[in-house]
């Protein structure tokens, strides 16, 4: 069969035993992503079901970042996400957007080759994230989840506690991303800065989004009625609301503010707490020292 390195556009070639373009190698089985949502993966061979357990754990640890969580998905995975089928594998040509393509093949074709593919795309899973304690209840969180919540519009990063189910956002750790990065933030000029209603989407029936002058920016009457004015001055005090852009600092320090001050926490206090968890995430996140041996 044609290597990959001497196949020529549109001719039949291997993925096994070359340097496969786009594939990681999980637990010594080549696996790559299939789908614009990367919904699938694809393993080389007719790999048995504890591997495909392990390939699909793996992926999405060091490449996503993502802890897998119990599922009736992950249970019916092996039984009912996982096909063994033969492809054929041909060579994109130089304008082609993709360096390879594969297609069914019958098992009689001597040009296919086995591969397994795996559907993940049901699969509930949560962010590996620093170990962080709740505000509530002081118990341990090392996931988050990209969600939603008060005090800032558009989506962020928040631990959930197991114990209280209580939700906090996520202190941003300052280091290298391999993961693929989800962008879309559903944010608009004319929408509240604390949450995500928008003129044609109101959060609640009939609410309103205007400036609000306390914090300089456009807020809901929902949102608006939330703090008193004294807490909202307390707010302000502590650069709540300052930020112009939505970067993960900025951002999350103001929905920490914002969630603490909904139970009750003075903002003065929410700020000095937020300052010690960044120090603390920081140095959770940075590398370990090695020990030196002789």
């Amino acid at each position: 069969m044609t290597a990959f390195t001497d196949a020529l556009p549109g001719q039949p070639f291997t993925l096994a035993g070359t340097e496969e373009e786009g594939f990681d190698t999980l637990y010594g089985i080549p696996a790559i992503a299939l789908g614009e949502e990367c919904d699938r993966l694809m393993a080389l061979g007719h790999i048995p079901d504890r591997a495909v357990l392990a390939v699909t754990n793996a992926y999405h640890r060091r490449v996503w970042g993502h802890r897998i969580l119990p599922s009736s998905e992950l249970a019916d995975l092996t039984r009912f996400g996982t096909k063994r089928i033969r492809i054929k594998v041909t060579k994109g040509g130089e304008d082609d957007e993709y360096a390879w393509h594969f297609e069914d093949a019958d098992t009689d074709d001597p040009t296919s080759q086995t591969a397994t593919v795996i559907d993940v795309e049901w699969l509930d899973h949560e962010d590996v994230a620093i170990q962080s304690e709740c505000p509530a209840c002081n118990r341990a969180s090392r996931s988050t989840s990209l969600t939603t919540g008060p005090g800032r519009a558009g989506w962020g990063r928040y631990h959930r506690c197991r114990y209280c189910d209580h939700k906090w956002p996520a202190a941003p750790v300052r280091r290298p991303d391999l993961a693929k990065r989800r962008c879309w933030n559903p944010t608009r000029p004319d929408g509240c800065f604390a949450c995500a209603c928008q003129p044609d989407y109101p959060c609640t029936a009939g609410c309103a989004i205007w400036h609000n002058p306390l914090i300089g920016q456009r807020l809901c009457a929902t949102c608006r009625n939330q703090h008193t004015d004294d807490v909202w001055k307390q707010l302000v005090a502590v650069a709540y609301g300052t930020a112009t852009t939505f970067e993960d600092l900025d951002d999350q320090r103001d929905r920490w503010l914002y969630s603490e001050a909904l139970r009750g926490i003075p903002p003065a206090q929410a700020a000095q707490t937020w300052q010690h968890r960044l120090t603390l995430t920081a140095l959770r996140a940075a590398p370990r020292p090695q020990p030196v041996t002789a």
